[in-house]
């Protein structure tokens, strides 16, 4: 079998121009202003690239510089010294977020930031200049129950130097807010107005508007580096539209550019769609999250289907068969569960009961430490219940697949076989389940398949050790295991190096070679007492 030669393609994307755009904005009633495609595309092939017009610091977020991103100490302040010089550039073998740093107060706002290079730096010159010119200045102390202010204020400095930035910001759009953005969008037009001075500058109605812009816009992207999470808004990637079950693939690139690529192969005419939520979650918990973050109900056709395409991630075991109960109306979060074979319903509530209970054991169970036992018990417990792929027990099986192999005292050599079993079961599932719910390439697919490799290298090695009678069994184990490498490698071939998939990616080239390598060597020697560690 023959591989292609991968290694050539970049991790990031900076820099790449388009000959041909490939989209176009449409609008209607349903969803808005969306993403379309104008012609075939192929999967993996880019649609567009999208740098952010803006860039703050994520509302709850721990203390942060607010220039840099790394995390700081509130507790621990420094006095600016007369020799405090920029500090070195970070390299790769760095890390930039090693335990919060102590914090110097900006010396014209006040603001906590790491550094006097960070309190001059561009980033920080928004706030800045709006807190300096109005003569307020800020507790150092308080700074971090201030993020929602820092990212609004940025936007508003794009009017008077980048009407460009600024046009893009307000082209995006700001439906209604529930009532608790409401009163946070409120609170901070309160702030910016009242305190910071600005009333005469922004209006507070201009100021509400930002504040709705970027509830309903804005993407978490994790700070390359840090420890820290920011909130981003782009011009085209938040016009891309929402679907349960999703045929584009977006990744962060370390300038916090947006790529999306299509996931599979995609039409001329099929609008692009990404998650907002989280793939794994219930129906119920989809639809919530979506509620309160973007202000809309998901009616995709994943969430009016029971089943969820085949997952049943958010069926309940019958109390009287062996079957499950499902909503006979998903889209009515009040709506009956009634079993599936027997047709009895659920009792009242019974869902949210369910949800409630067993997401406070997990909370529990992660704040204690997730091992191997714990695991195996709450899945025991729970299958009487949870369906097998409902959720939490999702959840759960994850955190066991990449603690079996990568743990102390359960590293791969030390797996069992019924362990070795567990494993490929486990991957097994979040494969099928992959295949329903993020069809083409996916994080959780690439994954997956690199945790099912290395349990049938494992399987291979252990054959050696004990002397296989038939060496061609072997290598064709090792050959299995390659081809999944290959196919974990398709999938995050397009991940960023700073990224944990993209590393993960990276480990998958070097295994494929090495295993490349093994095989020549065994197909050399055809022994079944072949040293593995030769």
């Amino acid at each position: 079998m023959s591989y292609p030669n991968m290694d050539t393609l970049a991790n990031g994307v900076e820099g790449l121009k388009l000959e041909e755009k490939l989209y176009r904005i449409a609008e209607n009633e349903e969803v808005g202003r969306h993403i379309v495609i104008t012609k075939d595309i192929s999967q993996g092939q880019v649609v567009f690239q999208d740098h952010p017009i803006v860039v703050g610091p994520s509302r709850s977020s721990d203390p942060v510089c607010i220039s840099c991103y790394k995390t700081i100490d509130l507790t621990r302040r420094r006095t600016i010294q007369r020799d405090d010089a920029p500090e070195p550039p970070v390299t790769d073998s760095m890390d930039m977020d090693e335990g919060a740093h102590p914090y110097i107060a900006c010396p014209r706002c006040q603001w906590a930031v790491c550094s006097l290079a960070c309190a001059n730096s561009l980033t920080h010159k928004p706030e800045c200049f709006y807190l300096f010119t109005s003569g307020c200045r800020v507790n150092p102390e308080d700074t971090s129950s201030l993020y929602d202010v820092i990212t609004v204020l940025r936007c508003l400095y794009l009017r008077d130097t980048n009407p460009g930035g600024w046009a893009d910001l307000l082209n995006l759009q700001s439906t209604g807010q529930d009532e608790s953005l409401a009163e946070r969008g409120a609170k901070v037009a309160a702030l910016i107005c009242g305190q910071i001075k600005l009333e005469g500058t922004f209006s507070r109605e201009m100021v509400f508007q930002v504040c709705a812009i970027l509830d309903i816009n804005s993407f978490e992207v994790k700070v390359p580096k840090t420890a820290a999470s920011v909130q981003a808004v782009y011009g085209v990637a938040c016009m891309v539209e929402h679907q349960c079950i999703p045929n584009g693939h977006r990744t962060f690139n370390e300038d916090m550019s947006i790529t999306m690529r299509a996931a599979y192969g995609l039409e001329e005419g099929d609008a692009v769609s990404i998650t907002y939520t989280d793939t794994l979650w219930t129906t119920g918990a989809r639809r919530e999250h979506l509620v309160y973050s973007k202000n809309f109900l998901c009616i995709c056709d994943r969430c009016k289907d029971p089943t969820e395409n085949e997952t049943y991630t958010s069926a309940l075991k019958c109390m009287k068969c062996p079957s499950y109960y499902l909503p006979e109306t998903p889209l009515d979060c009040n709506g009956p569960w009634k079993c599936k074979e027997c047709n009895r319903p659920a009792p009242p509530g019974y869902s949210e009961m369910a949800e409630e209970k067993v997401a406070a054991t997990i909370a529990k169970l992660e704040e204690e430490g997730l091992t191997v036992e714990a695991c195996e018990k709450f899945l025991t417990v729970h299958t009487r219940a949870l369906h097998p792929h409902h959720a939490h027990m999702l959840d759960i099986k994850y955190s066991l697949l990449n603690i079996l192999g990568h743990s102390e005292g359960q590293t791969m050599d030390k797996l069992t076989n019924e362990q070795l079993n567990t494993k490929e079961a486990l991957a097994n599932t979040f494969l099928d389940i992959a295949s329903k719910l993020l069809p083409g390439i996916s994080r959780l697919k690439g994954t997956s398949m690199y945790e099912l490799s290395i349990t049938t290298q494992q399987r291979a090695f252990n054959s050696l050790n004990k002397n296989a009678d038939d060496i061609n069994d072997v290598i064709g184990t090792f050959k299995l295991a390659l081809d999944q490498l290959q196919r974990c490698i398709d999938c995050l071939q397009y991940e960023p190096s700073h990224q944990a998939e993209g590393v993960l990616c990276e480990r998958a080239k070097c295994d494929r070679e090495d295993l490349i390598q093994l095989i020549a060597k065994l197909k050399s020697t055809q022994q079944p007492d072949f040293d593995v560690n030769a």
